[in-house]
């Protein structure tokens, strides 16, 4: 089927595309739209989201491409050429090209995944993906033209490169494939620029692997090495006799206090209110005291740095963080769809680690850093085997019973050869230091020393202290 226009028949997807084209720049926008978001909300920090449409005249050229047969490439090009909107995003590092990559394929339906790179083996290094829908029917309104353009032309390649792949790929595409310098070159010299490339392609590998040592360095991903998963790494301090506050925990209570808490930012959307109302009932918190426990040790702004947002972020966002820093892996866990876990988990490696500091060093050796609240729970476990679990006792932070812990404090039941002791995790750095200092003083002769961030903190007192000071 073909229109009529002035002499020529035009082929009916050729007319049909230049119907598109004010269509397919709305679908282009919304999808660099749509990318844009998903990396915001993973904390994937990306240099450049870009989407085009192809125009009419580069469509028209390869809808008429031909097989070495003579036999047309496309039989249905509307169907079949996947980059009428193409997009691409450049990030810092591979881990965070791999890390996008595998959000798009969980966030989309997708036909073909694959690395050009590990087949030509030539230094090209670049993730393509094309996907033909959006799994998430609740965000389909927002990219309406986006969803359409997919149910019509069935398919969007999106690329998603490091930056030293995109400079190595941009400077490789403008020689080999549109410098004209290039193909006047004799075949041997052509051989010679191919090599090159090859070479330059393994100073990339070397740029991106520098890139993720420092990014490891910033947010490590092993995780289970830095930090334990289940205690928060910031939290209350010292017990106070004032009641907490009992106001149950809502989204109407929750709205006023991030409104207190961040007043210059922009509320956010009443879902997401409404999705960190349950997480926070699914990890016990309830009321607005226990919320405000919580998060009373929290520098202002500490964790907004952290995460170094690129935007202007709501105040839902910047709460979601901050109970993220402090709740850790529990909190991620609590989320209820597999989707959220997927992104908290990649915005958690910007605040694991951090707080990562604390070392003890014993007749055992040195054990990894840790957190300020699993040094505390080391040292308690070390004094009730060496003393007993009655020489752990400390008022509202460690007791034989998980009552014995102030309310708020999320105690830990901590097994021992000489029996269980509950000890608070919801502590500040401060004060878990006390505790510490406290711990340490009551096995003297033992060796043991804590230090932080490398600098002796802490040491027990020698064997006959507590005898001289009698």
């Amino acid at each position: 089927m073909s229109e009529i226009t002035g002499f020529e028949q035009v082929p009916s997807h050729l007319w049909q595309y230049a119907q598109d084209q004010d269509f397919l720049a709305d679908a282009a926008r919304e999808t660099k739209r749509f990318l844009t978001e998903l990396a915001l909300d993973a904390s994937i920090d990306v240099h450049l989201v870009e989407a085009r449409p192809k125009t009419l005249a580069s469509y028209m050229v390869k809808s008429e491409k031909t097989k070495d047969d003579g036999t047309p490439k496309y039989n249905d090009p509307a169907a079949q050429i996947h980059d009428c909107v193409a997009a691409r995003v450049i990030v810092y590092t591979t881990r965070a090209r791999n890390d996008l990559a595998d959000l798009i394929v969980s966030r989309c339906e997708f036909r073909e995944r694959q690395n050009p790179g590990d087949i030509k083996h030539n230094g090209y290094d670049s993730e393509h993906i094309v996907i033909s829908g959006i799994k998430d029917s609740d965000v389909h309104w927002r990219f309406g033209a986006l969803v359409k353009f997919l149910g019509k032309y069935q398919g969007l390649e999106i690329q998603v490169r490091s930056v030293a792949g995109h400079a190595w790929a941009e400077y490789e595409h403008d020689i080999r494939y549109k410098s004209g310098a290039y193909r006047e070159l004799t075949p041997e010299d052509k051989g010679r620029v191919d090599q090159y490339f090859v070479e330059a392609g393994g100073m990339r590998r070397y740029m991106d692997e520098i890139f993720d040592r420092i990014e490891e360095l910033l947010r490590p991903q092993d995780i289970s090495d830095v930090a334990p998963t289940d205690e928060p790494v910031i939290g209350v301090g010292e017990p106070s006799p004032e009641a907490l506050d009992p106001t149950p925990l809502d989204v109407d209570t929750l709205s006023e206090l991030i409104a207190e808490r961040f007043p210059r930012d922009e509320p956010g959307d009443l879902p997401s209110l409404v999705v960190l109302v349950e997480q926070l009932a699914a990890l016990g918190v309830t009321t607005i005291g226990q919320l405000e426990a919580a998060l009373s040790n929290l520098d202002e702004g500490q964790i907004a740095r952290l995460m170094d947002y690129p935007t202007e972020t709501t105040r839902v966002r910047k709460l979601d963080d901050e109970l993220l820093a402090v709740f850790l892996d529990r909190y991620v866990e609590a989320a209820e769809e597999a989707d959220r876990r997927q992104l908290l988990r990649l915005r958690l490696r910007r605040v694991r680690g951090r707080f990562a500091i604390y070392s003890l060093e014993g007749l055992d050796g040195t054990r990894r850093p840790v957190a300020a609240a699993r040094a505390v729970r080391d040292l308690v476990k070390l004094v009730a085997e060496r003393e007993g679990t009655a020489a752990t006792t400390i008022r509202g932070a460690v007791g034989a019973n998980q009552s014995d812990v102030t309310p708020g404090w999320f105690p830990k039941k901590v097994e021992t050869s000489a029996g269980p002791v509950y000890v608070a995790t919801n502590l500040s750095r401060s004060y878990a230091e006390t505790l510490m200092c406290e711990l340490v003083s009551r096995i003297p002769g033992s060796g043991v020393r804590v230090k932080r961030a490398g600098d002796l903190l802490f040491e027990a007192p020698p064997e006959n202290s507590v005898a001289d000071s009698a």
